[in-house]
């Protein structure tokens, strides 16, 4: 099953740098003179998944593509969020691919128009400092993580197994979100939960790390750019728009980390050092991409399988190309250009 789910995604992610996307022209629903206003939601807003958005919004990339955004929603993770865009109150957002392809996987009602965030930080998971029977992640028996096919239950499912642990000695524990796991930590309910990196990197002796997912892969596709069939169909401007913005934004970061710093400090209400610690760390090993990229997937694709999935994704029509922003990876499948 493994095996064949790989060579599938090898064949249907077959790099293609040499394409880009169709990105010059943004459409005429999305006009620089006069803007588009709309809102966006994302995963987990608080956490780093929202810095490119940010960094776009306050340093106007969305607005001189034309698009205004006025509000980044926060998400609750995994299928919450993506109920939003299907709901149609909120056309576009971030939105982990676990619930996607859980949700439809034959891509007759979503479409993932861009990259988003590709790597594993900061999926970290935290025991309390002050409890001396967890220390390593043999010792874990209780494991919270947010929500069913969320990221973070992906790696739950997917890290005992690289780690060589016995997942049968782990109860997984959904929390709801980050926020609720983090109680449930501090409440003393479970051994390990995800503890925000804002967090953790403000309160070192409050909290010690057990387990940390980039030790145990380099990609891992949390979260995707994503909007229904019927809003791509309709304002293909707008989605350029946004691709082209968090696209700018991703390099702005890398140009100048303390700037985006200052914009995430100033959102979550942290000390600029401590998120510029977050921002830099997140930046360096390229957490954010605008593209598609094929080991991303294929790690993502893993989680869904592990999860006991027999939703196998037809990224020919789920994955979109024609909204990437220039010059990005696009790893489109050969026989899916037609």
């Amino acid at each position: 099953m493994h095996l064949r789910r790989a060579t599938s995604i090898m064949a249907a992610l077959t790099l293609s740098t040499a394409l880009v996307a169709c990105g010059s022209d943004p459409g005429p629903d999305a006009d620089p003179a006069n803007p588009v206003t709309i809102d966006v939601t994302v995963s987990a807003a608080a956490e780093i998944y929202s810095i490119p958005w940010l960094v776009a919004q306050k340093q106007g990339l969305f607005e001189k593509h034309g698009v205004i955004v006025e509000n980044i929603v926060p998400g609750k993770g995994g299928s919450a969020t993506m109920r939003t865009l299907l709901d149609g109150n909120i056309p576009i957002g971030e939105v982990s691919y676990p619930s996607i392809v859980q949700a439809d996987a034959a891509g007759s009602e979503l479409r993932i128009v861009g990259g988003g965030t590709q790597g594993p930080y900061p999926m970290n998971f935290y025991a309390l400092a002050s409890n001396p029977n967890i220390n390593s992640i043999e010792d874990v028996r209780r494991w919270a993580y947010t929500r069913p096919n969320s990221a973070s239950d992906a790696l739950t499912r997917l890290i005992p197994s690289l780690a060589g642990v016995d997942a049968g000695q782990i109860e997984r524990v959904a929390s709801g979100g980050i926020g609720e796991g983090f109680a449930l930590l501090e409440a003393g309910n479970v051994d390990i939960a995800l503890v925000p990196s804002i967090v953790a990197e403000q309160r070192p002796e409050d909290f010690k790390l057990i387990v940390s997912s980039p030790d145990y892969m380099s990609r891992f596709l949390q979260s995707t750019i994503t909007t229904t069939k019927d809003y791509a169909a309709s304002n293909p401007g707008v989605v350029r728009a946004i691709n082209a913005g968090y696209t700018e934004a991703v390099a702005s970061i890398k140009a100048d980390p303390v700037a985006a710093a200052e914009i995430y400090a100033n959102y979550t209400g942290f000390d600029v050092e401590s998120a510029t610690a977050v921002v830099e760390r997140a930046s360096s090993v390229d957490t954010w991409g605008g593209g598609f990229d094929t080991a991303s997937v294929m790690s993502a694709q893993d989680g869904v399988e592990a999860s006991g999935s027999d939703r196998e994704p037809d990224f020919c029509t789920l994955f979109d190309p024609d909204f990437l922003a220039e010059g990005v990876t696009n790893d489109m499948p050969d026989d899916c250009e037609s």
